[in-house]
């Protein structure tokens, strides 16, 4: 069952092109990694999403709904975190979790936020402005997860979070989707936290085909080589992106076979990644 199904998206801001024929679904149970450099994209999604933005061309739903008409209960079932995060400064950490439950009533799971909350060893009774940048962001974190959502959409959770802190949300998030029953669609720009997490990937890059696959069929079949200077690189059939060093050159790419007179270079999630949209 998809959850989310996004077909042929295309978006312009006047004559900017940020991107065009971007076509991916998120099934459920999923965790569907949307990736790529600054700039191409991938919020512009999130706001198509979410309704806040109609695409030039292309349709996008969510639970069968076009996106910029959701209703009320479909709303009910996204839980989303927006660039970072959003609160009421001015409110204590309690505060803020009465005035959500309020809100989601039958839904609202308390224990889920205070669990979070009780990591960063601070008073319930302090004020959210006077919490660090990471600390807020936990705080928005525990709200997400107390919504106890069907569908998770997260842009760029990792802004504010210190290695720690998104370390133990990487564990929450892997905790609470666990039984299969929960879809996630997530940006951001620190791929290897992603790597034991997400099944799908969806990479946007800037003047070339948008590139969907499972994670493990990308890794599988994406390949790096070093080759000495000497040999002419530019005929290589399958090289999505170079990279000339002192001594040698570095090709990335789909490769039908090994490449005659090349080292094959070991790479993690994060050099394929690059390797696929270039380091610059």
């Amino acid at each position: 069952m998809n959850i989310i199904e996004c077909k042929n998206l295309t978006h312009h801001y006047g004559n900017k092109k940020i991107y065009e024929g971007l076509s991916f679904n998120v099934q459920k149970g999923k965790v569907v990694g949307l990736l790529g450099k600054n700039g191409v994209g991938k919020s512009t999604t999130i706001n198509i999403l979410m309704g806040f933005l109609k695409p030039s061309s292309g349709s996008c739903k969510i639970y069968n709904q076009n996106s910029n008409d959701l209703d009320n209960q479909t709303k009910a079932k996204i839980g989303l975190l927006y660039e970072g995060h959003v609160c009421y400064d001015f409110l204590t950490i309690k505060e803020v979790e009465r005035l959500y439950a309020a809100h989601y009533k039958g839904r609202w799971k308390r224990e889920l936020y205070y669990e979070l909350i009780s990591k960063m060893g601070v008073s319930n009774n302090q004020k959210l402005h006077t919490l660090s940048c990471g600390q807020r962001s936990q705080v928005v974190l525990g709200l997400i997860f107390a919504q106890d959502p069907e569908l998770l959409i997260l842009d760029d959770y990792a802004i504010g979070l210190d290695t720690g802190y998104r370390r133990l949300f990487v564990e929450y998030l892997a905790d609470f989707i666990k039984n299969k029953d929960k879809s996630v669609l997530l940006t951001s720009h620190l791929v290897s936290d992603l790597v034991h997490l997400i099944d799908d990937i969806v990479v946007i890059r800037k003047d070339k085909a948008p590139y969907v696959s499972s994670l493990d069929n990308f890794m599988q079949n994406f390949k790096g080589y070093a080759l000495d200077k000497s040999i002419d690189i530019t005929n290589i059939k399958g090289t999505e992106t170079s990279l000339s060093l002192k001594d040698e050159n570095h090709i990335f790419g789909f490769y039908d076979e090994p490449i005659a007179g090349a080292r094959e270079l070991k790479l993690d999630f994060e050099d394929a990644f690059l390797g696929l949209v270039g380091r610059y």
